[in-house]
């Protein structure tokens, strides 16, 4: 699935670089990949001239990402690392980065109090009037346009998605059921839960203006334009002191 996106996170990577550059963080900069998966925005980035490191919890993707700086040349550009995000500032103590990176709803999937000392320990590892880009999903907008199922696709198999909100806790719970294709049918190959915490805007505020950074704007995508409820994502820009 991650692979399948990999194109799609070219333009979400220039973006990302505009919006760098407005804050005065252009090619040469070294930027941190929180929870980068397989490197999608990492590389991309790599390629527009940025110095990145990044970390997942997952060896596979770690392996995978290293792969794919090979292939696209920017190997020496780029460094990945096994990490767990809620210790990445042991992981990575005495490093300075001038931004850090959050992509496609990576934070949430612990407790609040987790959350907060991730971004905590993100601000130890980020020099001063560096800036913080959380990309993420948005509660208000998931909620307006919420569907309690979904299919998608993902090469040879069919994924079978069963959602439902928890409005008491604003945690999104879902079940995922992957279905491998085998001959004419498919074959049952994994299911796997999800609980994630949906946040509405004001409350990505709070939580980072609590772990001490300071708020600056917010987007509904790369393209900078203002927060709506007419779609799903949120982009949160926030600034060390």
């Amino acid at each position: 699935m991650l692979e399948e996106r990999f194109d799609q996170a070219e333009a979400e990577s220039r973006g990302l670089a505009g919006l760098l550059e407005g804050r005065g963080f252009g090619g040469g900069a070294a930027v941190l990949d929180l929870n980068c998966r397989i490197g999608r925005h990492a590389i991309h980035l790599a390629r527009l001239g940025y110095r990145v490191v990044g970390v997942d919890m997952s060896p596979r993707y770690i392996q995978r990402a290293g792969q794919l700086a090979i292939e696209h040349g920017v190997a020496g550009d780029s460094e990945f690392l096994v990490a767990d995000a809620r210790k990445v500032g042991e992981a990575l103590s005495g490093r300075k980065f001038d931004a850090v990176i959050n992509m496609f709803t990576s934070l949430g999937y612990y407790d609040e109090e987790t959350d907060s000392s991730i971004l905590r320990q993100c601000l130890t590892l980020t020099r001063s009037r560096g800036i913080f880009v959380l990309e993420t999903g948005f509660r208000d907008a998931i909620i307006r346009h919420f569907q309690p199922s979904g299919v998608a696709r993902p090469r040879d198999f069919l994924l079978l998605e069963e959602r439902k909100i928890d409005l008491e806790t604003s945690r999104s719970e879902a079940d995922w059921t992957f279905l491998e294709k085998a001959g004419d049918g498919y074959r049952l190959r994994a299911q796997i839960h999800l609980s994630h915490r949906l946040y509405a805007l004001h409350e990505l505020i709070a939580l980072f203006e609590e772990a001490g950074w300071r708020y600056l704007t917010a987007y509904r995508d790369f393209e900078l334009r203002e927060p709506s409820t007419d779609g799903n994502r949120l982009i949160v820009v926030c600034e060390a002191p």
